[in-house]
């Protein structure tokens, strides 16, 4: 095919760059970031004889509709060399190459899946659409960047990263670490980032091979869409649950929190998913600091008792209230972390969170990377035909959420001040 300018320009000065081994292309859709990527995975692999290459996104299914049906075929459609030098098996999502390489299609969504990835080594891993994944699923990823084989030549392959997004909220962590080269739990600069690269990339990039028609309709987009979907900024969440949320109102910087204020926890429990314990304080006003965050996927919850009885340490905690799951809140109670159930009525929740924010009750420790890129991403799902607009939120990045409605749900209704009585009870 016939590159744009700009796959031309990714090509020569950032993929092909032995000194950039972690990748970036962030930007709108269709504009032909992942058509380049796909073309430099498959040159690697006539290149290196034996690489073994992933591409992954969240969801098997999602790559096998998009970057599969899509990408590779068409890519497949176009080489002469397949059927030959290459052939594509697609009851496994697998390209073999007749030199011994591989490409290999899968989801991170499946647990024996994502054994098999960190069972492999690899020279290339290419994660589309990352903003769908966790910063921790990255790392562990990234982590089987480790083949090592040689061209006809004797040059030895360069491990490569490659990413792909359309972009969501400059919360997400995926902004920290592509675009600003930082760490998104601490703010410290990556050790690496020497070796990150980022290019930027529009809809109007990929103008040659894209109808008007397709453009005009990114161009009517909704504001925040469009800026998203044709621009590629990073830019807050159309339909967030919380629009009330305004960072330089209720993000604050991290200080000391009195004694005598009354401390609360609240989890959301998690394995694949991430596991959230949320440490939340009420001043005498009635007003709520969310403080400290436990937020981990992967770990038993006897594991979380412990940390969140070492983040704890000598603080009064007067109630933990968590989800309803039996077993899990039994394992808590026999690791020292009593729990009461947590109120779980859905828009109740939201809503008593939307009036907190509006009402300036309600505040958040900067320090909560997680909580924070939640509450950019969290969406009400589009009207239908079933569903009102605003009736029921996203199922995606709600982990926090989660525990933050259960957190708000304790103090609704001037809870806290009975809550306060009963703790000065305890002091006596």
């Amino acid at each position: 095919m016939r590159f744009t300018e700009k796959q031309t320009y990714a090509w020569k000065h950032i993929l092909t760059n032995p000194h950039k081994q972690k990748i970036l292309f962030d930007g709108g859709a269709r504009s032909g970031k992942t058509v380049v990527l796909i073309e430099y995975i498959f040159a690697r692999a006539f290149q290196f004889p034996g690489a073994k290459q992933l591409i992954a996104r969240k969801f098997r299914s999602s790559a096998e509709n998009s970057v599969w049906n899509e990408t590779i075929r068409d890519y497949a459609a176009r080489c002469p060399a397949s059927g030959t030098l290459f052939h594509l098996v697609d009851s496994k999502l697998k390209i073999l190459f007749e030199n011994g390489s591989e490409i290999i299609v899968t989801g991170l969504d499946d647990k024996e899946r994502v054994e098999k990835v960190r069972g492999t080594q690899y020279i290339t891993i290419y994660l589309n659409e990352a903003t769908e994944l966790s910063y921790q699923t990255m790392l562990d990823v990234s982590s089987r960047l480790s083949q090592k084989v040689v061209d006809s030549f004797g040059r030895m392959a360069v491990p490569k990263m490659l990413i792909d997004c359309n972009p969501r909220g400059p919360r997400h962590w995926l902004y920290s670490v592509g675009v600003l080269h930082v760490n998104p739990e601490t703010g410290e600069p990556l050790p690496d980032a020497g070796i990150w690269a980022r290019l930027h990339w529009s809809a109007y990039d990929n103008r040659e091979n894209l109808s008007p028609e397709y453009l005009a309709i990114l161009e009517n987009y909704p504001e925040v869409m469009k800026q998203r979907m044709l621009w590629g900024k990073w830019i807050a969440s159309e339909g967030q649950v919380y629009s009330e949320f305004q960072t330089d109102v209720h993000v604050l910087k991290p200080f000391h929190i009195p004694d005598e204020w009354t401390k609360l926890r609240s989890i959301d429990f998690g394995f694949t998913n991430p596991f959230v314990c949320l440490w939340g304080a009420l001043d005498h006003d009635g007003n709520l600091y969310i403080y400290r965050e436990l937020y981990q996927r992967g770990i038993l919850t006897g594991d979380h008792a412990k940390n969140i009885r070492r983040l704890s340490g000598p603080e009064r905690i007067l109630m933990t209230v968590a989800d309803h799951d039996a077993e899990e809140r039994a394992e808590l109670n026999a690791n020292g972390i009593p729990t009461d159930p947590a109120e779980k009525q859905v828009l109740l929740g939201i809503q008593e969170v939307q009036k907190r924010l509006k009402e300036k009750k309600l505040f958040f420790f900067s320090s909560l990377k997680h909580t924070l890129s939640e509450m950019d991403s969290y969406t009400w799902l589009p009207p239908s035909e079933e569903r009102n607009a605003k009736e029921e939120p996203r199922k995606m990045d709600d982990h926090a959420m989660d525990a933050l409605r259960y957190m708000v749900m304790a103090c609704r209704n001037g809870f806290e001040k009975s809550i306060k009585n009963l703790f000065r009870k305890c002091l006596r």
